[in-house]
């Protein structure tokens, strides 16, 4: 009877580990609004992360699932948002934060089309990655696409969830 009670108590141990993190995905609103009333500058953007390198893996996690943190440079090649839409040229340096949350942590994909926020920094742009993402949006579609550009405008910016 103690071993089944043990393997119970195992059980309900390991589940709950690796049901700790629980991500809900925002929305592309959601995300807006984060970013336009942070105390940081942001840009909004779309394009691609290329070229890593000047990699700085962070610390092994123990029992840690997929990557571990670090830290890159990368190029963002697109466009930066105006009033008037993705139409300012980007080809820049970025500082890329690959963060972590106990063993999960986040992941970028390069050479893939996103539209994300983009800090300015004293030390040029950077943009952090924790596990949930939340800040980036891979192959945005044409209603994605919309609907940022109607918050940038100061339009109708609702939220999925808040």
């Amino acid at each position: 009877m103690k071993r089944l009670i043990a393997a119970i108590c195992l059980t309900f141990l390991t589940a709950s580990q690796s049901f700790a993190l629980s991500c809900m995905a925002g929305s592309i609103e959601d995300s807006y609004i984060s970013h336009s009333e942070a105390k940081e500058q942001f840009i909004l953007v779309t394009g691609r992360l290329t070229d890593k390198r000047n990699v700085v893996p962070g610390p092994e996690i123990e029992h840690g699932i997929g990557a571990r943190s670090e830290n890159f440079t990368a190029t963002f090649v697109g466009h930066q948002a105006s009033r008037t839409g993705f139409d300012r040229p980007l080809d820049i340096s970025v500082a890329v934060s690959i963060e972590c949350g106990g063993p999960w942590c986040g992941s970028v994909t390069l050479d893939t089309p996103m539209i994300t926020f983009l800090e300015i920094t004293p030390y040029g742009h950077q943009i952090a990655v924790g596990p949930c993402g939340g800040s980036v949006f891979y192959n945005p579609t044409k209603d994605q696409i919309g609907r940022v550009m109607q918050c940038l405008l100061g339009g109708v910016c609702t939220p999925e969830f808040r």
